[in-house]
């Protein structure tokens, strides 16, 4: 696999550098592929029958700079409520103090990625797997308006990016 560099960025190390509990994640640059069914880049945990640890594979060429930092965070997410079970608690809270309109967004999105990216897994299952880590990432790196989130869910996700920063 192709060492990730990007000239814009730096090298991986940087990236894991600031989230330390990731370091050991394999982040496979496979941009010359181009986007595979749909996707620009994948996370497959450890627990998948294909891999024996856990690795991101990046298939979007365009990922570039700032925008390829934060698509790894985002994908670095997945991993952390089985690295860290604070992080894993308040990821809980975090979905539990989602409000009515933000509930209902979840079930477009999922009906969204049903109908158009050939999602199978139940909603609850998707939920899990992919729903809340997408809500986390978009306050977390800037991809969804922060005056979607409330003051409180702000809060929250801040603690849970120190948290797998590993600072206090």
């Amino acid at each position: 696999m192709a060492e990730l560099y990007d000239p814009r960025y730096g090298a991986l190390a940087e990236i894991q550098e600031k989230y330390p509990m990731f370091s050991d994640i394999v982040v496979a640059d496979k941009r010359d592929m181009g986007i595979q069914n749909g996707r620009k880049l994948e996370f497959t945990e450890a627990y998948d029958d294909r891999v024996d640890s856990p690795v991101i594979e990046i298939f979007d060429p365009n990922l570039q700079g700032d925008e390829l930092e934060q698509a790894i965070i985002g994908e670095y997410l997945h991993e952390a409520p089985r690295r860290s079970p604070e992080y894993a608690s308040m990821r809980s809270r975090l979905n539990d103090i989602k409000t009515p309109g933000q509930l209902q967004d979840d079930v477009a999105r999922y009906n969204d990625a049903v109908e158009n990216y050939g999602e199978t897994r139940p909603y609850d299952k998707w939920m899990e797997v992919s729903g809340l880590d997408a809500f986390i990432r978009g306050y977390a790196v800037g991809q969804w308006p922060e005056n979607y989130y409330t003051d409180l869910q702000k809060q929250v996700i801040d603690s849970m990016m120190q948290q797998i920063k590993g600072v206090e």
